[in-house]
């Protein structure tokens, strides 16, 4: 993937790191350090603008996000409820109320999630489904996003101009960052899971001495 990516890059520039800045808002395992810090130190070898960079990856940043926002919009909280109001979804203890819960709680503290996920690897791009979920507000979405991403790629396409031929070392601690990033949202969601259930079970059994 990697060397797709540089590949692609070098042999078309700006086209290049435009799709690939596209790709990694809908796609997480695309590597957007990748992507920006290799732009930046292209800067340093052609002809590329390092504003230019920045303002383009800026903007297609929002542009794909709402890849991602859209399949939460049409997922819906109406749509999630319904599928978790089945017998498979009550056996596993899930409840309807824990959707309309859930958003409610997105619509009242979770919108700047948007802005500071944005500069998280990993979340930056999976932060777009809930707020599509939860019908965030189109336009605060894109603002959120594109100040999130501004400061993104202002970190990275600047590191890269800055590293010069050390751009990789660059990619390679990001990269540590975001292995650990992904680990770390897995356990999480693994813990809550299995607390889930638990709670689910003991709440089962509860009704059932009744």
């Amino acid at each position: 993937m990697d060397k797709i990516i540089i590949q692609a890059m070098n042999d078309y520039g700006y086209f290049a790191i435009m799709f690939f800045v596209i790709l990694e808002n809908i796609l997480p395992f695309v590597p957007s350090e990748l992507v920006l810090t290799f732009a930046g130190f292209m800067t340093t070898q052609t002809s590329m603008n390092v504003v230019t960079v920045i303002i383009g990856a800026t903007l297609l940043s929002i542009v794909g996000s709402f890849g991602l926002y859209g399949v939460g919009r049409f997922i819906s909280e109406e749509r999630l409820a319904r599928l978790v109001d089945t017998k498979l979804g009550r056996l596993l203890g899930f409840k309807k109320e824990d959707i309309y819960k859930s958003t409610e709680w997105f619509n009242k503290k979770g919108k700047y999630t948007v802005l500071i996920c944005r500069c998280v690897p990993v979340l930056r791009c999976l932060i777009s489904l809930p707020a599509g979920t939860s019908k965030m507000n189109p336009i605060l979405f894109a603002v959120f996003t594109g100040v999130g991403s501004l400061l993104w790629n202002l970190l990275l396409v600047d590191l890269g101009a800055v590293a010069g031929n050390n751009w990789e070392s660059i990619v390679g601690r990001v990269g540590m960052v975001t292995s650990v990033v992904g680990l770390g949202i897995i356990a999480l969601f693994g813990i809550a899971f299995l607390v889930f259930i638990k709670k689910r079970i003991r709440l089962a059994k509860v009704d059932g001495n009744e």
